[in-house]
């Protein structure tokens, strides 16, 4: 149960004072370590990077010119404000920041956010492979305006101190979050090996509210993993979309053609997304050359086809793709595609649903505004955003099965390729 003052500060918080999440999309501008700044996410990111200048000011064009000429009425309000105002006022940068935020308050897509230099900088550098923090996928959720886990990395440290998916965090170290936004709240929670970050966790299952002691480590997330699994069916995991993706994806599966298995499973689940072209190029791995992979639309109603540009190296062998609520844009793209093209059964829960597009540009002081401007669907014009693809074979996996260690959606994908799940993995 959540207790009354959550909900009431959830619904009744302003828009206006807190930043758009951030969201983390399948990201066309991230490596592999946006699988969690600090053990957290920046994981769903940006469907494009902007090589753009910095935008230019003064040009009346366009949505520019309409809306300049309202704004002699912001300017009085403002001079008003800081001419008669009996207390602090903002710096003129906090100011201006905040206007920004304020509009883009009103859109209402999560995904559509602003980032000062500060917070810009902060998402640059994590653009890496290995970081310190708790090793858990967050995002912001909007019901409850607070932190939400989205997937607590396994054997890592906040899962080992008993953090789990769903959970909200409300304070981290006393301090109250509700309200504020996504990015301070990673900067908060993440930190050097070794130190600690007290969790106020919100379950939904349990009566009270409860602290979380989480001592951080430095957090290796490999971008691939392989094994043999039910005897002689290949087993290829793949962490995120990052710059290698499709390359090391081609690679293991060849590898793993030599060994003459009878089957494959590809492993999607929590795999936050990533590079755009990374997704068609994993795609043409296991998708004849020229088949269609999404249709990218955008507002307008023009609309680009992706299609895979390379020989499959799989040929007829058969496949099952695991998914779970983890699984993100760029693995939706890729599991959409399979399952449209009738190429292999999804085995797990349903995806994520992030099957939108944004475009950050960077603005002419450092910071950073980006833009959703187009939505994803599959093949067969099936939507992604706010959906998800639901699993031919639904099959879910609980918490008290990892504590266990089993993982039954892994065995119902072996035992649908006609392998024994009894038998060991080998690497």
């Amino acid at each position: 149960m959540i207790e009354p003052e959550l909900n009431a500060r959830a619904v009744g918080a302003s828009k206006s004072t807190r930043m758009r999440p951030l969201l983390i999309t399948c990201l066309s501008i991230v490596v592999a370590g946006l699988l969690f700044v600090g053990g957290l996410g920046i994981g769903f990111a940006a469907g494009k990077w902007s090589d753009a200048p910095p935008v230019a000011t003064g040009q009346d064009e366009g949505a520019a010119a309409s809306l300049r000429a309202r704004f002699p009425l912001f300017w009085e309000a403002i001079d008003i404000l800081y001419r008669d105002f009996y207390g602090e006022l903002p710096e003129s940068n906090e100011a201006t920041y905040a206007a920004i935020r304020g509009v883009l308050s009103q859109v209402e897509d999560p995904n559509t956010s602003f980032m000062s230099p500060d917070e810009a900088e902060f998402f640059r550098t994590n653009l890496q492979g290995s970081f310190e923090g708790i090793g858990a996928r967050v995002d912001w959720d909007m019901n409850f305006d607070t932190v939400r886990i989205v997937e607590p990395f396994e054997n890592q440290p906040a899962w080992e101190a008993g953090i789990r998916r769903d959970d909200l965090i409300t304070h981290i170290d006393g301090e109250e979050i509700i309200g504020t936004d996504l990015t301070s709240a990673i900067e908060k929670i993440r930190g050097p090996k070794g130190t600690s970050v007290v969790l106020t966790i919100v379950r939904l299952t349990e009566e009270q509210p409860f602290d979380v002691e989480v001592v951080r480590d430095r957090i290796e997330i490999p971008t691939i993993e392989t094994e043999t699994v039910g005897g002689d069916i290949a087993y290829v995991k793949l962490n995120t979309f990052n710059e290698n993706a499709g390359q090391l994806v081609r690679n293991a599966v060849t590898a793993a053609l030599e060994q003459q298995p009878s089957a494959l499973i590809f492993d999607l689940r929590g795999n936050p997304g990533g590079l755009l072209r990374q997704a068609v190029e994993v795609a043409s791995v296991f998708l004849p050359k020229g088949e269609k992979v999404l249709i990218e639309r955008f507002a307008d109603g023009k609309q680009d086809v992706y299609v895979t540009e390379e020989d499959p190296v799989m040929g007829d062998l058969p496949i099952v793709v695991l998914v779970n609520e983890g699984s993100a844009s760029a693995s939706e793209i890729v599991a959409g595609a399979i399952q449209d093209r009738k190429r292999g059964q999804l085995v797990g829960a349903t995806t994520y649903g992030k099957g939108s597009v944004q475009l950050p540009q960077t603005l002419s002081d450092g910071s950073i505004l980006r833009v959703t401007i187009a939505r994803w669907f599959t093949p067969d014009d099936r939507t992604i955003d706010g959906a998800g693809l639901a699993p031919d074979v639904a099959v879910e996996l609980t918490d008290e099965d990892r504590q266990a260690q089993r993982d039954p959606q892994l065995t119902k994908a072996i035992e649908l390729l006609g392998g024994d799940p009894e038998l060991p993995p080998v690497q």
